[in-house]
């Protein structure tokens, strides 16, 4: 019986058609093109309403407003004539995925709960089989601030990556002394080279292998917050590891499809250096920071490739900067 109800009603706004003018959507700021998709959805959804949307003045126009409750969106069309409230429909979608279904849906109810403010209520022409629609009643508008978004907030767009690729990493000098006695203090000359050649360390640099690992979270299109963990390792003469975890952000100059970034952070690492004589000085662990220069590919896509370089040191200690280890690094990433 509802079905044969809703039928009729339809049959109903249909030969009422008329013009109906598509206001800009207001709230859709979650992607630099979202405020032209709703709007072209509105359309299209109105279209299907046996209605004919125009862009310029006509006597019945349509309001949209796509507002963002964490990771889901709420839609509300609202049929207005004369500037009074005729018409009113409101759906969640739980994704952006979903966000089209919830808008053709929030039109149509604005269309087939038209009625008079004096009615007071609207009444809903929807199936069990459609999704649950939430109509209201107009009131007074009470829309705060409108410089307040506060509560208008952004989905983020997270992505979680992989990477592999090359690294040159480095050491630092280090000068044997005990007791306030070093290698040069020694009188024999062979025992000066011998006790240098055993106890001393100069600087190295060595090729070594990088993992990348990094969470980014994409607060705006033009920057985002990162969680990036870079691994070094190297298997020559001596071993070495060396990884630091950094807090920080990229920016973005640009929101097109190939994005170049720049990127810096600031955290904790450590580090094993089988080069030392002293196990005390090839092992650190203390403060690092770092920097990245890269390019993402397919950055519309919820799959990216990122090509990247990033330089971190790493000091040995909360006290002292003398003691810096050091590494450059290239990779090839999969964000997803």
């Amino acid at each position: 019986m509802k079905k044969i109800f809703s039928t009729i009603l339809s049959l109903a706004a249909f030969s009422l058609a008329a013009n109906v003018q598509i206001l800009p959507p207001e709230g859709a700021e979650f992607a630099p093109d979202a405020p032209k998709m709703v709007q072209s959805i509105v359309r299209a959804s109105v279209s299907q309403t046996g209605n004919t949307p125009v862009d310029g003045g006509a006597e019945i126009q349509l309001r949209t407003n796509v507002m963002t409750m964490g990771s889901s969106f709420v839609v509300v069309c609202e049929q207005l004539k004369d500037g009074s409230i005729i018409g009113s429909g409101k759906q969640k979608a739980s994704s952006i995925d979903d966000l089209d279904v919830a808008i053709e849906g929030a039109v149509k109810s604005a269309f087939g709960n038209s009625a008079n403010a004096d009615d007071g209520a609207y009444a809903s022409t929807t199936s069990r089989s459609e999704p649950d629609v939430v109509v209201y009643v107009p009131a007074d508008r009470n829309d705060g601030d409108p410089n307040d978004n506060f509560a208008h907030k952004r989905p983020t767009r997270n992505y979680v990556s992989y990477g592999l690729g090359a690294a040159l990493w480095h050491n630092y000098d280090y000068t044997y002394r005990k007791d306030g006695v070093t290698c040069k203090d020694l009188g024999n000359s062979e025992d000066v080279k011998a006790c240098h050649k055993k106890y001393d360390t100069e600087r190295d640099w060595e090729q070594a292998f990088v993992f990348h690992y990094a969470r980014i979270f994409e607060v705006i299109p033009q920057a985002a917050i990162t969680i990036v963990n870079n691994m070094n390792m190297s298997f020559g003469d001596e071993w070495q590891w060396h990884e630091t975890f950094l807090l920080g952000g990229r920016f973005f100059p640009s929101t097109g499809v190939v994005t170049p970034f720049l990127g810096a952070g600031i955290g904790l690492g450590i580090q094993f250096d089988d080069h030392y004589y002293d196990a005390d000085e090839g092992f650190a662990i203390g403060l690092a920071g770092g920097a990245e220069l890269g390019v993402i590919f397919f950055r519309n896509s919820a799959t990216q490739l990122e090509l990247g370089f990033a330089w971190d040191a790493l000091w040995d200690g909360f006290e002292s900067f003398d003691h810096r280890f050091g590494a450059g690094s290239f990779y090839i990433a999969i964000n997803y």
